[in-house]
Parts: C-alpha cells; structure tokens; sequence
C-alpha cells in the first residue's frame, strides 16, 4: 500500500505514500505523534505481490486502490493474471480502517492464501528525517497471545511503550511475526496475518482489518469526535466563472482544512505533511494573516494556542525566554526523552514579533472578539521579549547568534532557516549575531498595528508608546538597511553591522508590514518584479545575479508561494496593484500543472520552458500550509477584501 501515490489525514493521523515522501520508502507511513507506526504494510497472493492497477484518493481521509493477481502457478495448471480482483479501501479515524474485497472473476474455483504483513518500526520522524536517536525505543517481538487482537510493541527503560494493535475479521488461520530488518537498516516488528480462501466462480470475500496505534499512552481522536467541528471545514466559496481559479482556491482551501489539527497543547494548523505535522510558531502565524479574513476561530485558536505555550523562564537548551513564543513543539520519543529540545523549542527570532502582529491584525478584523482581554497579557509579555532583545544587541535591532548547538538547534533563526541562506552578493559568508531585514520589519509591525488596536479602543497613552516605538525601529531600517546604489534593503546586517548586500525577497516583507516610504517601496516592488528576481511561480529568494544564486537550493534562488504571497500583499499595501495581481495569477498559473491544483511548498527557481511547468523541490512538503495560505490571501487581494468591505 505504501508504495503508492497518495496522503490522507485526519487529525493529527496521517498517512502517505512513498511518491509523496519524494524520498521513497524511507519515508513513506503512518505517523502519530511525530512517531511511525506504521512502516510497512504488504498484501501477497501465495506469496507473490499483487499487481497495482489504480490508486484514487476519495476525500482527505481514504484512499482506494484495485488490484490483482499476477500469473499463479496452482497445481497441474495456471492462474492467468488478473482473474481475481482485490478492491482495498482504507481510512483513517481512530487508526487505519482497511477493507479488503476479493472477487473471482474465473469461470473456476480458485483456492488461494492471502497474507497481509504489517510492520512498524515506532522511529521518531527526527531519526527517519535522518537524525540518529542516541536512545531508541526498540520494536519489540509481536504479542500474539490473542489473536484477536495481535500488537506489534516497542520497549524503552524510561518512556511509555508504544504500540500499534491489529484486529482482523474473520479470524485468520495463521499469525506469525517477529523482529526485522528493514530496507533502511532499522528494526521492524511485523506480524504476517494468512487466510486460506476459496473463492467460488463469480464469488466474493471481504477481510476486515483495523490497526489502532498508541503513542505514550494516547489513541487518535478524529476530527468526528469534537463537540464542535469549528475551524475545521473547508467553507469558502467562490465562484467567479474561471472553473479554473475557483478549483485552485477550493483545493488551498481544503489543505488548510485538512492540516489544521488539535494538538494536546490546543489547535492550530499543522505546518506541513510529511515532516511538519506539529505546533509551529511562524508557519501557523503566517498562515493566520494569510487566511484572517475567511477563518477567525482559526486565528484566534492558534494566538490561544502559542499564549499557552509562551516561555517562562531561562533555558538554553530549549532557547527559552520569558515571553518569547515558540518554533516548533514535538510529541515523539525523541522529545520525550530529551533528545531534542522541542517540548517545545523556542529557537526563531520572528515567532515573537509575528505573534502580536497577528493578535493586532486579528482585532483589526474583529474588534468586538473576546479574545483580546484573554491574550492581552501574553502580547505584553511578548513585547517585553522584543524590548529586552532590542536593548541586549545594543543597537535597536533583533539579533541571533547564528551558530547551531546541534543537529536539533537551527542556526539560521528568520524563515530562511538553512544553514547556507545569508551571503553577501560576492558569495562571503555572513558572521553574527545576525540582523534580518525582514525581522525589523516585524517588530516594526508589532508596535504600530498594536498602537492602531489600542487607540481605537481608547488607550491613547499606551499607543503613542507603541508608535514611538515603530518609528525607532522605522528609523533604524532606513538608515542601516537601506542600500543606496541599489535601491534595496539589504537582507541583514552581520556582526558588526556591514550590510548584506545581497538582492533578496526578504525587504518583500517590509512592504507587508507597512516600514518603507512610498518612494522607496515603489522602487523595492518594481525590484522584486525584475527578471532576476521573478520567475514564472512567483518571486525567487535570492536574486539570479548573486554569486550563491542556485535554482535547486532551498533558499537562494528557489520560489516559495508563501514568500511571493507577502510580497504581493505589500505591494497592495502601497497601490502596485498591476505588480501585486501579476504574482498572484503567477501563482494560480502555477497550481495548474498539479493534477489536485495544489501548490508545494516552493518550486525550484529556474525560468519558464513554454508548457514545462515548474520543477519540483524533491523534498518539498505538499499539502503545506502557508503554501495552501498564499491561495486565500491572492484571493482576498484580487477580491479587494478588506475589514468592513462587506466582501468577507
């Protein structure tokens, strides 16, 4: 099954197929809680593999595929290939759910063994991303005690067993397993469930599997099971006569539906399938401006979500501050025996600033929404953490030190989280602490969207603060960042405060947050418009005439739709509507070389072959939520939706 072409989820349950993982098998499975429970799963007909003749996905959370047999020697004579038919149905709820319907179409009886082998290996999505676990659970041998109910089991000297139960009807003549090898080299429990069958001309047989996992002590609960199902329907409808467009938007619309999740620490939208299926802090930000106007409960769940969550003290393993707001929370082995320091990690330098911009941005839309007087607390810890950082950099700016601890701890802290994503144009390396363009701009952000909320609810006081505040922070952005002799920003200052030069989408983010003059956001729009910096699917990370400029990499020279989205959102911002729409309807040109109309994560940067459509990024997450983001906020910027416009 995991072979195949497909991702299904429901709620923080997901299943993909190996073409997804774009790495192969290696990265194909059933994950919960950042865990696989599922690695490998084989249906065979006296032994042999079954032939795949289709693979369809029916909604978000099943998928169906038909199969048959292959040439099967029997005895005295032979099974030409394809007189039985398998119909396999699988879906997830509280764990995988498969049917499995076998049909004789031979004008003879058939007498045949079906095994269905199921193995799990329990590894951490760290490790099967490729960090090696220190302090692995191992998969332990199968209980087959009941077989009813087999288990496939792993043990850990200080951490809760995880397990995946597997109950199949009828019951099956045979179950075997033990402990394996896997194509990867890693340990896999597997059981192998046998069932004799005789299948009469014409006659039909159903086998009925359900495998149930549990991670340290916890089952999936399925979107089904909320008192509630708010936030996560698909409910946008569009209709504007181009069949086209109206099916990019309805996909964008059912990603973030499909990826938005209830974490144990709350709900908010996944940031990505595979490997991103957890609580993050700048992707679930970014994707809450992105959709605002359509999904609210979205939005205000995520702030509560992230307020919950808010540091509280000094931890350097972690990074944790008090007020800042967290990277990214895990839930698997690796985080639970403190292999990692996601529980949570508090390592990004915009988390923060992006959190009151998006508590400000959401009380602009919805003045009247409670959740100002319960969050208001947490914005002011948050801009006591940008204060405070402000100050220990002594210059004004939000700084990081731009050197990773480990394999766990990122180096890079803004969204261009590589380690080879800041150059100067000739191609030096940058040295910290490091000072991003586009981070100013946040914190920018954060003081005057703020100060517009709280004087328009009557704290006047509190928002000349907060103005004050921006300009500093306006003031510092044109005078250090500014490159004259190119009309640009600069992606940062280094260590020292050298600027770096290099012509990047970062200043694109200036003109979201509303930092430069009028004059100088008309030259950085027309900039991000040139042939060196545009690309058929939106606008490149890094400008094609820098000396690191790399179509395939992941951040010099790649196009990412969230990164083009803001731009275009900036460029509405500043009346550069011809310029804004263009990249927007790149975008939807994009969606429409992918059968599913859905957009990746980013596309490799290179210029357009007539009809070629993009290249992929091999490892590129899709569905991906600010990806899935970028569609609703080109809607909402060709629809000229706006607060109080009537159109949301």
């Amino acid at each position: 099954m995991l072979e195949s072409t497909f991702v299904i989820k429901n709620n923080e349950l997901c299943l993909i197929g190996s073409d997804v993982a774009r790495g192969g098998m290696r990265e194909a499975g059933m994950f919960f809680r950042d865990t696989r429970v599922l690695s490998s799963f084989e249906l065979k007909i006296n032994t042999q593999d079954c032939d795949i003749l289709s693979v369809r996905q029916v909604g978000d959370q099943e998928i169906v595929r038909n199969l048959a047999n292959p040439t099967l020697p029997m005895g005295d004579i032979e099974l030409r290939p394809h007189g039985l038919a398998i119909e396999q149905r699988a879906r997830l709820d509280t764990g995988l759910s498969i049917d499995l319907e076998l049909t004789n179409f031979t004008p003879i009886p058939v007498g045949v063994q079906l095994d269905v082998v199921v193995g799990s290996d329990f590894r951490d999505i760290f490790s099967v991303r490729g960090m090696p676990s220190a302090d692995p659970a191992i998969p332990q041998q199968p209980d087959l005690e009941n077989l009813e109910r087999v288990r496939l089991l792993t043990r850990h000297d200080t951490q809760p067993e995880s397990e995946l139960a597997i109950t199949a009807s009828p019951l099956p003549h045979d179950v075997s397993g033990s402990v394996r090898t896997s194509e990867d080299g890693a340990p896999e429990a597997f059981v192998s469930i046998a069932y004799d069958l005789s299948l009469e001309p014409h006659g039909l047989t159903v086998v009925h599997l359900d495998l149930t996992p549990r991670v340290a002590g916890d089952e999936p609960v399925p979107f089904g099971s909320f008192a509630t199902n708010e936030g996560f329907d698909a409910k946008l409808q569009v209709e504007t006569g181009d069949d086209s467009f109206d099916a990019f938007i309805a996909r964008c619309d059912r990603d973030l539906a499909l990826l938005y999740t209830s974490f144990p620490d709350g709900m908010m939208t996944a940031a990505g399938i595979p490997w991103f299926i957890s609580p993050f802090g700048r992707d679930s930000l970014i994707v809450a401006l992105q959709t605002m106007h359509v999904y609210p409960e979205r939005s205000a769940a995520t702030l509560r979500t992230l307020a919950a969550l808010q540091g509280n003290k000094e931890d350097r393993f972690r990074e944790e501050e008090p007020g800042k707001i967290l990277h990214e929370m895990r839930y698997g082995h690796m985080a639970r025996s403190h292999q990692i320091p996601h529980t949570p990690y508090f390592g990004s330098i915009d988390s923060t600033p992006l959190f009151v911009m998006t508590f400000a941005e959401h009380m602009r839309w919805y003045p009247d929404d409670p959740l100002y007087d319960d969050v208001v607390p947490n914005v002011k810890r948050a801009l006591q953490w940008i204060r405070r950082s402000q100050e220990s950099s002594g210059d004004g700016l939000l700084r990081f030190g731009g050197v990773a601890q480990d394999f766990a701890h990122i180096s890079q802290q803004g969204w261009k989280d590589s380690g080879d994503s800041l150059h100067f144009a000739n191609g030096d390396e940058v040295t910290g602490p490091i000072a991003l363009v586009e981070v100013q701009g946040y914190a920018f952000a954060a003081f005057s969207w703020l100060a517009g909320v709280v004087e328009r609810r009557g704290d006047g006081v509190w928002a000349k603060e907060l103005v004050a505040l921006a300009e500093d922070v306006r003031t510092i952005i044109e005078e250090r960042f500014w490159l004259e002799d190119a009309g640009f920003y600069a992606q940062a200052l280094d260590g020292i405060g050298i600027p770096v030069d290099a012509i990047s989408s970062n200043p694109g983010h200036l003109l979201f947050c509303g930092v430069p003059t009028p004059e100088r956001a008309a030259l950085v729009a027309t900039r991000l418009c040139a042939d060196d910096m545009l690309c058929p699917w939106g606008v490149r990370t890094l400008s094609s005439s820098m000396a690191t400029y790399n179509p395939m990499s992941y951040h010099n020279g790649s196009s990412w739709p969230h990164d083009s989205s803001l731009a275009m959102a900036g460029m509405t911002r500043y009346g550069h509507e011809d310029l804004a729409h263009d990249i927007a309807n790149r975008l939807v040109a994009t969606s429409r070389f992918d059968p599913d109309r859905r957009l990746d994560e980013l596309y490799c940067g290179f210029a357009d072959h007539p009809g070629a459509g993009p290249v992929r990024y091999p490892v590129s997450c899709r569905p991906q939520a600010w990806a899935a983001g970028a569609g609703l906020l080109a809607h909402r910027i060709l629809a000229g939706i706006e607060p109080g416009s009537g159109s949301g």
